[in-house]
């Protein structure tokens, strides 16, 4: 009994490991960053901004932030830098949408 009752509870575990995964602790820390940055481009605020962009490479510099995604977060901070608010805004929220928090059916 005892074996079949540790067979149910390590196929149990294996189905739930793979495919109930919800973000980890480095991906919320990520989506901080970008709601981070997007607070700062709505208020239009730039000390905020770049306290943000440095969260931001600091991440990437500690290999917890993509090189894709740091490029694309980096390019919504430039076009808030220029004063283009508007076009960083629309971009932040666009890049938002391409990586959603928790993915559908999770």
């Amino acid at each position: 009994m005892k074996t079949t009752t540790l067979c149910c509870v390590l196929l149990g575990s294996a189905l739930l490991a793979s495919g109930c995964r919800g973000p980890t602790e480095v991906e919320r820390d990520n989506r901080r960053v970008l709601d981070a940055i997007l607070t700062a481009i709505t208020i239009k605020n730039h000390r905020l901004l770049e306290d943000d962009a440095r969260r931001a490479r600091a991440r990437f510099d500690a290999g917890q932030l993509s090189a894709d995604d740091y490029q694309a977060m980096e390019a919504i901070i430039t076009k808030a830098r220029a004063g283009k608010w508007s076009d960083a805004e629309t971009a932040g929220y666009a890049f938002r949408r391409l990586h959603p928090f928790v993915r559908d059916g999770q």
